[in-house]
């Protein structure tokens, strides 16, 4: 028991050191890890930061110098003397309509010096500036004193944002008038949007009065970071710098924490709209020329996700060095179990290895005698294939003799005559029937050479067999038979060359089996008829040998393959066609039989094509 209590105080206190361990892991991997990305956030904030400003800087720089280059154009002068008269106005519109084009700007108009618009590049359209009256506008004011003016604001008939350029007309060394030229915010926001801004980044643009006058966000438009002091919303009223649309401000709540370095010129803020709220990364940095102030603000949600990570990573890490240490601890304890186990093991191995020896031994002597009955085995096959093939020949022998009687009495015959003959001195008949006497020594070669090919013993080789050029060997041997029973055979050859792989002397023993049986078949039969065809179905080479005969007894026909069953009386040990049948399949193929419906039966050979 006091055992049991002291190992449980050990557990008790190892699981709260490991507790402690896991939450410092985890912290200091979060400092580090989250100080690295905040950095790597503030080199890609600040880069893109610098594109925006050169951007901007750049778009702006553009338009410099055409207001003061179009106020000395005649047409200008022309107009402001003579605002009167409609063909001078016209000339100006026309102009002005022209420049507008090729400088892609939004409008160019002229001022004159009271603060009438006398002339504007939309002169045609409903919302056309001519007319109307532009002196409370800071830029028209600026610009009477002589130099160049910028300003920024929302058109008075169009309600777009705007920033505009106004330059002098002089004549004759007096300010006549004003040329004012505006290019639209909203196409320099869509430009920067489609050809440089990330899309993991938003822009402001905080004009002096703290308004946001461009974001890449609509609903940040036109809002206060904060809120205006009294004197600045009474100047934006008496300027109309953003008509009547109402300056609202947005929520920004500072979001720091201890994770954020304190080496950074760079903020953590919670952002609150109409549209929702939005935690960022905000970097900002001022345009010397126009004295906005450029913010940049960029979604913490990948250094959430970051954060998240870095949790798993640590705690996972964490986890896997203390189960690697529980792990060492247990194998240190198995190490000795093992060892143990093992010395007991060696032990009976010692013990079992005696017995497995002497097994080993007894399988070996095994083995050696199935490879011995084995061998004797394929000796007998081979023995009793070449038997069957010899008997095939024996029972064909009456109709051999019979075709070989023949030619020796003709031989006897013509030999006593060409004696007769050259006894005469008829060398002509002499000569004649040497001629005869050869055809007939030829004649008897081929039947002797026929049946010598086919009682040869096969190699057991397989190679390339015509199919064709074997059935008609098969046929050649069995002709001097089917010719003595008066058998008719009718082959039915395919249209192209077909060729099979095997052995091609046991293939044609298959054949000529296939035929003799047929033959027998057809002994008590008065029209006497085999019908051999040949087909390639489905890259499959058909054989199917038919008689006219009697057919097979139904109770017999799936027992036409056993070995040693005929039907034969005192003729044969019934093992051709299972011999037959075997040789088929060792060339992957099939041997059927079935009785065909007008007779007889027919026996089927499926081969595969050797392509």
């Amino acid at each position: 028991m006091v055992y049991q209590g002291k190992s449980e105080r050990i557990n008790y206190i190892v699981a709260i050191i490991a507790v402690i361990g896991l939450i410092l892991t985890i912290e200091l991997t979060q400092v580090i890890g989250m100080n690295n990305a905040y950095h790597q956030m503030h080199q890609q904030s600040n880069q893109q930061l610098s594109n925006l400003v050169g951007y901007i800087d750049n778009i702006l720089g553009r338009f410099d110098r055409i207001p003061k280059v179009l106020s000395q154009h005649p047409v200008l002068s022309q107009a402001l003397i003579s605002p009167n008269e409609q063909s001078k106005i016209t000339k100006l519109n026309q102009l002005l309509a022209d420049i507008r084009t090729m400088t892609q700007a939004s409008d160019i108009y002229l001022i004159d010096k009271k603060g009438i618009t006398i002339g504007a590049s939309n002169w045609q359209f409903p919302n056309s500036f001519v007319g109307m009256n532009f002196t409370f506008r800071p830029y028209f004011q600026d610009a009477l004193k002589g130099k160049l003016s910028h300003y920024y604001a929302v058109g008075l008939s169009s309600g777009k944002r705007g920033f505009y350029y106004a330059f002098p007309v002089i004549i004759d060394d007096v300010v006549a008038g004003v040329i004012a030229l505006k290019i639209s915010i909203a196409d320099i926001e869509e430009q920067y949007k489609k050809t440089v801004l990330n899309n993991s980044f938003n822009f402001l643009i905080v004009a002096p009065d703290d308004v946001v006058f461009i974001s890449d966000r609509p609903e940040w438009r036109l809002k206060t970071i904060g809120n205006l002091s009294k004197a600045k919303q009474l100047n934006l009223i008496a300027e109309k710098r953003y008509t009547d649309k109402e300056i609202s401000s947005l929520n920004v709540v500072d979001i720091s924490n201890h994770y954020f370095p304190k080496d950074l010129d760079s903020e953590l803020l919670k952002v609150t709209s109409n549209k929702g709220s939005k935690e960022i990364f905000a970097l900002n940095k001022l345009m010397q020329k126009a004295n906005w102030q450029v913010h940049l603000w960029s979604s913490l949600a990948p250094m959430k996700n970051q954060q998240n990570l870095l949790v798993i990573l640590s705690a996972s890490g964490y986890l896997l060095m203390v189960f690697l240490l529980l792990f060492a601890n247990e194998r240190l304890k198995n190490a000795r179990r093992i060892k143990q186990s093992q010395q007991l093991l060696e032990k009976k191995v010692k013990e079992r290895t005696a017995d497995l020896s002497a097994s080993n031994v007894k399988l070996h002597e095994e083995m050696a005698q199935r490879q011995q009955a084995q061998t004797q085995m394929n000796k007998m096959r081979d023995e009793l294939i070449q038997s069957e093939k010899l008997a095939l020949i024996g029972s064909m022998s009456a109709s051999i003799n019979h075709e070989i009687n023949q030619p020796l009495t003709a031989l006897r015959s013509y030999s006593e005559n060409a004696l007769a003959y050259q006894e005469r001195s008829m060398a002509d008949k002499v000569k004649n029937n040497l001629s005869l006497i050869i055809g007939l020594v030829d004649r008897l070669s081929d039947i002797v050479s026929q049946f010598n090919s086919f009682s040869k013993k096969s190699t057991g080789v397989a190679t390339d067999v015509d199919v064709q050029m074997s059935l008609m060997a098969a046929m050649s041997i069995v002709k001097h038979q089917a010719k003595a029973a008066r058998v008719e055979f009718i082959s039915k050859p395919c249209s192209e060359p077909l060729h099979v792989y095997g052995d091609a002397i046991r293939f044609e023993q298959v054949l000529v089996n296939l035929l003799s049986n047929a033959i027998q078949a057809l002994s008590e039969q008065e029209d006497k008829q085999i019908t051999i065809s040949v087909s390639n179905i489905k890259e499959q080479v058909i054989i199917k040998i038919r008689d006219n005969g009697p057919g097979i007894l139904v109770d017999n026909i799936d027992r036409v393959f056993e070995a040693f069953f005929t039907t034969k009386e005192n003729f044969g040990l019934g093992l051709g066609l299972s011999i037959s049948h075997r040789i088929i399949e060792s060339m992957q193929g099939q041997l059927n039989v079935n009785n065909h419906p007008d007779g007889g039966a027919i026996f089927t050979i499926s081969l595969p094509v050797n392509r």
